[in-house]
């Protein structure tokens, strides 16, 4: 299974570890390297680097609509497309754009306009006017966040609207966060915590947890200041010691025509649990 992976920023990795992460990656045989963004050119500089210093493909998920004008985005992704001899691929996410089912439609047909016409642009997307919108109008769907059951459901619902469009379907990709650590709690841990900063912190991603049926749990949590439940953990990350975690990632990554690892280190700059994610997921060819 083609299997790429993802390094955040806020980790702590200096840029010298990141791109050793990344060379020890095209090692291990993983597909593409994958970054997050924000209303800034970090991203595609950060992509760029990459792909010089091991090769591989290079994918940004997402860039936010609402922090910039498709011209500043187009600019910088067809300066990576011609870098990278066209192993380059723009994802686009709403970030606070209001009515974002309405507004990214002329927003992704104006960028598309903007980019090489062979350049891969997809569509971040959580419920199901953005995944219908996908459908319509993008090579690809990035999902966030998602249980296996939700991937499966998404899938049928970007099946439904792209036959009904007269589309082939989009290509399914998404962050699996993972982490690993001897000890198995620490990592559950480290995946909870960032889950709920999303799931408590962002009203659009609150919306897709409870869709997924988590809203009795997450008020659970807030009423009781409390710990997640572990099934909740095991249900939307990977996470465990190593040799044990594998089986975590390859459940959530069922239906995805990619699957992103996306490292999450126990400690801010700690290299060595970014390289246990990497050896505990690699590809097996």
């Amino acid at each position: 299974m083609a299997t790429g992976f993802g390094i955040d920023p806020d980790q702590g990795l200096s840029q010298a570890d990141e791109l050793r992460l990344v060379r020890l990656a095209a090692e291990l045989g993983y597909d593409s390297a994958w970054t997050n963004s924000g209303a800034d050119a970090g991203a595609f500089d950060r992509c760029l680097r990459w792909h010089e210093g091991s090769g591989l493909p290079v994918g940004i998920s997402a860039v936010p609509a609402s922090g910039r004008p498709t011209a500043f985005y187009a600019e910088h992704a067809r300066r990576l497309w011609d870098a990278t001899h066209g192993r380059f691929t723009l994802v686009v996410g709403s970030g606070r754009l209001p009515r974002p089912a309405q507004t990214m439609r002329p927003y992704l047909t104006d960028l598309r306009q903007q980019l090489p016409a062979a350049m891969p642009l997809y569509v971040a997307a959580l419920g199901p006017l953005m995944l219908r919108l996908a459908a319509q109008l993008a090579d690809g769907v990035a999902l966030n966040w998602c249980t296996a059951e939700w991937v499966e459901w998404s899938r049928q619902t970007l099946n439904d609207a792209a036959l009904a469009a007269g589309r082939s379907v989009p290509r399914v990709v998404e962050y699996v966060r993972t982490a690993v650590d001897p000890d198995a709690d620490v990592a559950r841990g480290r995946v909870a915590a960032t889950a709920l900063r999303y799931a408590l912190g962002i009203p659009a991603y609150r919306r897709h947890f409870e869709r997924m049926g988590f809203a009795e749990e997450l008020r659970r949590i807030e009423a009781l200041d409390g710990a997640p439940d572990p099934a909740f953990v095991s249900a939307i990350g990977a996470s465990g010691a190593p040799e044990q975690t594998r089986q975590e990632f390859e459940r959530l990554a069922t239906g995805l025509d990619l699957p992103i690892v996306r490292i999450l280190v126990v400690q801010p700059g700690d290299v060595e649990s970014a390289r246990r994610v990497l050896d505990e997921c690699r590809p097996i060819r």
